[in-house]
């Protein structure tokens, strides 16, 4: 049998304990756990992240260009180094759009090319509704201050009252 936390789960001023564990069977290097501070007491959640392997994911390939600061400047940096004599060279409206949008493509293109990308269908599963996160972050300030300032009464109660939810 092993633990697979390793950190401890319970940090006060003076102490740090492992007191919860996560066990398994298996010495899986794909099995990461880890602990978070939620703040709603003074014990750390825990997270395991066990990889079964592939199952039923949904992956999906397009084709997408991808603009990123470097293809920015590439493309900035061929644009300004373009002649645009054909442009100019037509005294017709339509003739130089042409022309215009030919060499601003062909620098576009080289700048951005199309790219296979995988995407994954991401299923939105949210159990944390916004006022459990904004109380959530109110409990880890409170807590952090707890042993540094002197909370009022109506910061002492809250924190007793979320710490018996």
């Amino acid at each position: 049998m092993i633990n697979a936390v390793r950190s401890p789960k319970r940090i006060t001023s003076s102490t740090e304990s492992l007191i919860d564990v996560i066990i398994t069977n298996k010495d899986n290097p794909e099995l990461r756990a880890s602990v978070v501070d939620l703040g709603f007491s003074d014990h750390l959640a825990q997270i395991v992240r066990i990889n079964i392997g592939k199952g039923n994911r949904r992956t999906k390939i397009v084709v997408r260009r991808q603009l990123t600061n470097n293809g920015i400047e590439e493309f900035k940096k061929l644009l300004s180094i373009e002649s645009w004599n054909e442009v100019f060279n037509h005294s017709d409206v339509n003739a130089c759009l042409k022309a215009f949008l030919d060499v601003f493509l062909y620098c576009f293109d080289i700048a951005f090319p199309y790219k296979r990308v995988k995407l994954r269908e991401i299923i939105n599963k949210r159990w944390l509704s916004k006022r459990l996160i904004v109380s959530s972050k109110r409990m880890q300030i409170l807590n952090n201050q707890k042993g540094t300032f002197t909370l009022t009464r109506e910061a002492l109660i809250y924190i007793k009252i979320s710490e018996n939810i």
